[in-house]
């Protein structure tokens, strides 16, 4: 489903007296309020779940002495307990607070050689201790790139009529009716009920949600045995 014709099927379901035949550079006030409330919407909802579509991996290598690298041009938000040191095959400890980095740095209390902890400031990836070897690294995140041409092409929002939604379109239809509705002070309550029962629903199914127990090896025990200390 374009943009154009998820604009147009909300207006035709909301029973509007203007269809417009183009959404991108029209001046018309329907066409201008559909766009921001398609807008409003995309962007809320791909913040509010980790969509499967969304969710992409990332690897780098380190290099020696180099403790700061760039995040993917894309990059979102990470996925929790996904930053893994490849190499060593352990676990990164983070994203740390602010203060409890200050603790890494400026401690003069000794943490074990075997823990790798790291942030993110200033949209770079820190890592503590600095590196000393060229290992390799991968994490998985959330795109911010939450639209594609027609061509196929990743974009952070609508640029033309024949772009599509990355995340599901029939959840994104839903909500911007409701939406659309609220913004010409019509009653919407009904349909926003409709569509956050969709997308809890949908939430459900979207990607797989199970967990796998595998046994903890002892150096995660370590990790977190170590971590617990500077209330990470």
């Amino acid at each position: 489903m374009t943009l154009l014709t998820l604009c147009q099927d909300i207006l035709k379901e909301t029973k509007s007296s203007t269809i417009p035949s183009l959404i991108i550079g029209n001046t018309d006030d329907v066409a201008q309020q559909i766009l921001q409330a398609v807008k409003v919407s995309i962007r809320q909802l791909s913040r509010e779940y980790q969509w499967q579509e969304l969710q992409k991996e990332y690897t780098f290598a380190s290099v020696v002495s180099q403790a700061e690298y760039d995040l993917p041009s894309d990059f979102d938000r990470m996925i929790d307990d996904t930053f893994w040191n490849t190499d060593q095959n352990w676990n990164m400890i983070g994203a740390t607070t602010p203060a409890s980095w200050r603790i890494l740095k400026n401690s003069i209390v000794s943490f074990a050689d075997i823990q790798e902890y790291y942030r993110i400031r200033n949209n770079k990836i820190i890592i503590h201790k600095t590196p000393t070897a060229i290992e390799n690294y991968v994490f998985e995140y959330v795109s911010k790139n939450i639209v594609k041409s027609s061509t196929n092409v990743e974009q952070t929002g609508f640029l033309a009529d024949t772009d599509v939604p990355v995340i599901d379109e029939y959840i994104l239809m839903l909500d911007t009716t409701w939406r659309w509705l609220k913004n010409n002070g019509r009653a919407y309550q009904a349909e926003q009920a409709i569509a956050n029962n969709a997308l809890a629903e949908r939430v459900k199914t979207n990607g797989s949600r199970g967990k796998i127990g595998f046994p903890k090896p002892a150096i995660y025990n370590a990790q977190i045995s170590t971590i617990k200390p500077i209330n990470f």
